[in-house]
């Protein structure tokens, strides 16, 4: 197989409002966000995740949304984890649009959309090769991880952590990439 392919993750975004969930995994917008294996200033990537929409006649509704992005570091995401390598990048796509958007279910999120997200990837077994896809350990680890760096002050400048990258964790690897 080829080096250097393109890695997944998953992003933590801040989100306003208070969560709802149980286990607080609302208290961040999640999206999944594919990118090459070494970036630079420059890199670009994609990101998936269902967000939240104002409609025309005022209502909000859940809509999906892929989207070609800097993989410098902006102030809504926080952190990602490294949960796969990309073995079809075609096929990674196709399964990530295919992931159901709901709407008027109470309790349904951005959280869901990625829960299913995972659920697909596990089943298709081509579009991810090496990758730890199970929801269970993917939310331990990325809550953990952004609860971690919160408490070394990550978000709020009190660390001394370099501005111009992101907080990187790689489940794969099972160690902190970036600080």
């Amino acid at each position: 197989m080829p080096s250097g392919k393109d890695r997944l993750y998953i992003g933590l975004h801040a989100r306003s409002g208070k969560p709802k969930m149980p286990t607080l995994e609302d208290t961040y917008h999640w999206s999944l966000i594919i990118g090459p294996k070494k970036e630079t200033a420059s890199s670009m990537g994609i990101r998936f995740h269902a967000m939240n929409t104002i409609q025309p006649d005022g209502t909000v509704a859940w809509q999906f949304e892929e989207k070609k992005i800097s993989l410098q570091p902006t102030d809504m995401l926080l952190a990602r984890v490294c949960i796969g390598k990309v073995a079809d990048n075609q096929r990674l796509h196709t399964v990530l649009r295919s992931v159901p958007v709901q709407q008027d279910v109470d309790d349904w999120n951005c959280v869901s959309w990625v829960q299913v997200a995972l659920h697909l990837l596990q089943d298709d077994r081509n579009a991810v090769g090496t990758g730890q896809l199970d929801w269970s350990d993917v939310r331990e680890c990325a809550m953990g991880y952004v609860e971690r760096k919160k408490v070394e002050g990550r978000f709020d400048s009190s660390g001394g952590f370099d501005v111009d990258t992101i907080a990187t964790y790689s489940l794969l690897e099972g160690r902190e990439t970036t600080l």
